[in-house]
């Protein structure tokens, strides 16, 4: 089943409960009345920015009558709480109600339309429901407005009370529950169908997605909370006012969502604390703080058009590289008995590559050469059973990927991907002088593997991968080779979640109770932009010419898979065509799942040894 985590089991959780634990500490550790009023109106900024985000970034869908939204918010509870003596607490979320009723209105004449037409229409009905509301002075007090509208009560106790304490936890909770609720929004089919119309739309369409349903749903989804946070307000300030609708308000709030990062959710929020904060600082300044405010957000969008949340990411990013660097540094030190031990008293020395320093295990010998490579977020180590069952008679080799296990971290632009790892490959071939190497590459390193044996650059006696599906076409022939139901989605992700790198490492090599703790604890190692890096450049690979080698048996090559491996398509393997493959077809291990040659050490070393008996046995025919 593929792992889709709710938000509790993100990587987000934990600053969010931080974020959120401060905001409720707050009030008693800073006793300041205006500073609480001002997180009051940042949150409501904060809710209806995040709001406008689901149709503006997520959607891309050019709604400029948002803030007409949020007005009709405003007056829904003016009319509900004050004239016709609703409950202030059901007039809330009746605003949010009275907001979808006011969007599925305007919805209806844009579901089809794009670009300036959409700002022109949505501008245009903000305007007319402005004229409705001025022009029904008997309901809505026309051009003064409502005042003196009521305000929340529990009991006997008045929310104004107490420095207005009490708005400031509803203000808080009701900032939380928005959030969830659009968080549940993104992460839903409608919003992965919202994403597809922003991001090609055709394409979606003729996919199945609804253009129209599922516009309309994000309009209305989007003004549920917006109409909330306007009643709120209304009860907060006790005033509806045309002012609503004013083009200040739209300008404030479009900043705040195209500073925070539009498509982000949380861009927005961050965004609505930094500038009402930064404004509040710099109050002082008089005019000037409004030129400075401008030149922040214009050069926060012209070196970060992502906004703060990429600046945010670019930051945390730098943390973790910097970390996993470091972790390679000790473990060089502090680990190197460990890594001696499990490849049974390899000798381990750093070869110097134009993809950096690249740690690597010779077993030495006179023998003939066996090369392994390693998987997506693994390490040399993992081909311990190999170094102890092939050492004795053969040269056995394996090296750390670039950013991962005892390597140097790289260029993710230029080392992160499979032709440069094949690179890595020769390089350690050259500084070793191994004589035509059988090579045996798993994962990842089976692509790399196939990379090395088509460029031909290097000559090779043979050539096996495992938990490896060899690809005509990229990427359409991933989605062809791979279970999109398994967990193959984290080979991909920069960022994973202790969670997350459990289930990695059990289904990718073991669990850790099988003796793959070394395994699992050098994943956090690995640089985390590997990951994406290497998915985002499968392009820059010539699988072409990897099937046009195969097909044409120009190496003597294995496949020797787990019969349970849970990434892969098996029918899809066995369907290609291969000009000379060991046994004349892949080869199941039982049992082997992802890693036979961990899993299955015995039934793999055999077939493994077969193969290499074979591979020299040509070789030495070729010689002669």
């Amino acid at each position: 089943m593929r792992y889709d985590p709710p938000f509790h089991r993100s990587n987000g959780l934990w600053p969010a409960i931080i974020a959120f634990v401060a905001l409720a500490v707050f009030p008693f550790v800073w006793d300041d009345n205006f500073a609480r009023h001002m997180l009051v109106l940042v949150m409501v900024y904060a809710i209806v920015a995040a709001s406008w985000d689901l149709t503006l970034g997520f959607g891309g869908l050019f709604n400029f009558a948002h803030v007409a939204l949020f007005a009709t918010g405003v007056y829904a509870y003016g009319i509900l709480a004050k004239t016709l003596g609703v409950s202030p607490w059901l007039a809330i979320p009746l605003g949010g109600v009275a907001a979808m009723a006011v969007a599925a209105i305007m919805t209806a004449p844009v579901l089809r339309l794009d670009g300036i037409y959409v700002i022109l229409v949505t501008l245009a009905f903000s305007q007319l429901l402005l004229q409705l509301v001025v022009s029904q002075s008997d309901i809505t007090g026309g051009t003064s407005g409502m005042v003196t509208l009521p305000s929340l009560k529990w009991g006997g106790y008045s929310f104004v009370r107490d420095g207005k304490i009490g708005y400031y936890y509803v203000a808080l909770g009701l900032l939380a529950a928005c959030l969830a609720f659009l968080q549940g929004i993104v992460r839903a089919p409608l919003g992965r169908a919202i994403r597809a119309l922003r991001d090609n739309k055709y394409y979606a369409i003729s996919r199945g997605v609804p253009e129209a349903r599922t516009r309309l749903l994000a309009m209305l989804a989007s003004a549920l909370p917006t109409g909330m946070a306007g009643a709120f307000y209304g009860s907060y300030v006790r005033v509806a006012s045309p002012d609503a609708f004013g083009i200040g308000f739209l300008t404030l709030l479009l900043s705040i969502l195209l500073l925070g990062g539009a498509g982000t959710l949380w861009g927005p929020v961050v965004a609505a604390f930094a500038v009402t904060l930064l404004s509040e600082s710099i109050a002082g300044l008089g005019p000037w703080r409004e030129i400075l405010i401008a030149v922040l957000i214009v050069a926060v969008m012209a070196f970060y058009p992502g906004g703060l949340w990429a600046a945010i990411q670019e930051l945390r990013e730098g943390a973790a590289t910097a970390l996993a660097q470091l972790r390679a540094i000790r473990n060089r030190r502090v680990r190197a008995s460990e890594r001696a031990r499990l490849t049974h008293g390899a000798r381990e020395t750093m070869v110097s590559t134009p993809h950096g320093r690249i740690a690597v295990a010779d077993g030495g010998g006179d023998g003939p050469p066996l090369m392994f490579i390693h998987g997506n977020s693994a390490c040399k180590e993992a081909f311990s059973k190999q170094f102890e069952a092939f050492g004795p008679a053969h040269r056995v080799v394996a090296f750390d990927l670039p950013g991962h296990g005892v390597s140097d971290n790289a260029d993710p632009e230029a080392s992160y991907n499979i032709p440069a790892y094949a690179e890595v490959a020769e390089e350690v071939i050259d500084a070793l002088g191994l004589d035509r190497p059988v090579v045996f590459g798993w994962s990842l390193g089976g692509y790399v593997a196939l990379e090395l044996g088509a460029r031909e650059a290097r000559p090779l006696a043979g050539l096996a991968i495992a938990g490896t599906s060899p690809l005509a076409l990229a990427p359409d022939d991933v989605a062809r080779g791979y279970d999109p139901d398994s967990h193959f989605v984290f080979a991909g992700r920069q960022f994973l979640t202790r969670a997350e790198q459990k289930i990695f490492a059990d289904e990718a090599c073991a669990p850790r109770e099988r003796g793959a703790g070394f395994m699992h604890r050098n994943l956090p190692r690995t640089d985390g932009r590997a990951r994406p890096y290497m998915i985002t450049k499968f392009g820059v690979v010539n699988w072409p010419r990897q099937m046009r080698m195969l097909a044409e048996g120009r190496v003597p090559f294995a496949i020797l898979n787990g019969d349970d491996d849970p990434f892969l398509n098996h029918g899809y393997i066995r369907g290609l065509r291969y000009g000379d493959i060991f046994r004349g077809a892949p080869f199941d291990i039982e049992g082997g799942q992802h890693a036979p040659f961990f899993n299955e050490p015995d039934a793999f070393n055999a077939a493994f040894a077969a193969f290499v008996a074979d591979c020299l046995a040509r070789s030495r025919a070729a010689a002669e």
